[in-house]
C-alpha cells in the first residue's frame, strides 16, 4: 500500500466518522431544544438540563466540523499573495501553510490534552447534568487532533501530487485526487 492510498483511506474513514458524528450531534441538539421549548410552553415543566446539553453538543459539533472545514478548504484565509506568485512558489507557500497549520493544531491539541488532565484530577462537575466537565472540554483537543491529521493529509497529498497547479481546492484531497487521475 502506497502512502497516498493509505492517506486516501484515512481521509475517507475520517470523513465518514466526522459527517455522521456532526449529523448525530446537530440532530440531538435540535431534538433537545425542541423538546425543551415544548415542555416549557405546553406542559409548563422546564427541562433545566437542556440548555447545558445543547451548548455542549454545539461545541462538539463546531470542533469536529472545523476538521471538515480543513478538508474542504472553507476556513477563512488570505490568499492574494499565493495567487500572485508563480505555481511552483504557490506550491511551496501552500506547503508552508500546511506545516504551520499542522504545528498550530498539534500544539493546541497538546495544550488541550494537558488541560483535560488537570480537569480530570480536579473532579469538577457540570452545573446541571453533574457530569464530569472534562467531557465537554474534550472537544477542544479532539477537534485540534482531527485538524492536525487533516493538515498532515493535505501536506502528504500535495507533496506527492504531480501537478504544479496549486489552488485552495487542492487541499480538498478527493478533488485533488480526481485531478491527479485525469492527468
Amino acid at each position: 500500500m502506497t502512502i497516498i492510498v493509505f492517506f486516501k483511506k484515512l481521509d475517507g474513514i475520517l470523513t465518514g466518522i466526522e459527517e455522521r458524528l456532526i449529523y448525530l450531534l446537530m440532530a440531538s441538539m435540535l431534538t433537545i431544544v425542541f423538546l425543551a421549548v415544548l415542555n416549557r410552553f405546553l406542559i409548563q415543566l422546564p427541562m433545566s438540563w437542556s440548555e447545558e446539553v445543547a451548548r455542549y453538543l454545539m461545541i462538539w459539533a463546531a470542533f469536529v466540523g472545523a476538521s471538515l472545514g480543513v478538508k474542504n478548504s472553507v476556513h477563512i484565509s488570505v490568499d492574494a499573495l499565493v495567487h500572485a506568485i508563480p505555481p511552483a512558489a504557490q506550491r511551496m507557500m501552500t506547503q508552508l501553510g500546511n506545516v504551520l497549520s499542522f504545528a498550530f493544531c498539534a500544539w493546541f491539541f497538546y495544550i488541550g490534552a494537558e488541560f483535560i488532565g488537570r480537569l480530570m484530577d480536579a473532579g469538577q462537575l457540570s452545573p446541571a447534568l453533574r457530569m464530569p466537565i472534562y467531557y465537554a472540554y474534550a472537544a477542544v483537543p479532539c477537534g485540534f487532533a482531527l485538524m492536525s491529521v487533516r493538515y498532515l493529509i493535505s501536506f502528504v497529498y500535495l507533496f506527492y501530487e504531480k501537478s504544479s497547479d496549486v489552488r485552495n481546492e487542492s487541499l480538498n484531497v478527493e478533488g485533488a485526487m480526481e485531478r491527479g487521475k485525469q492527468k
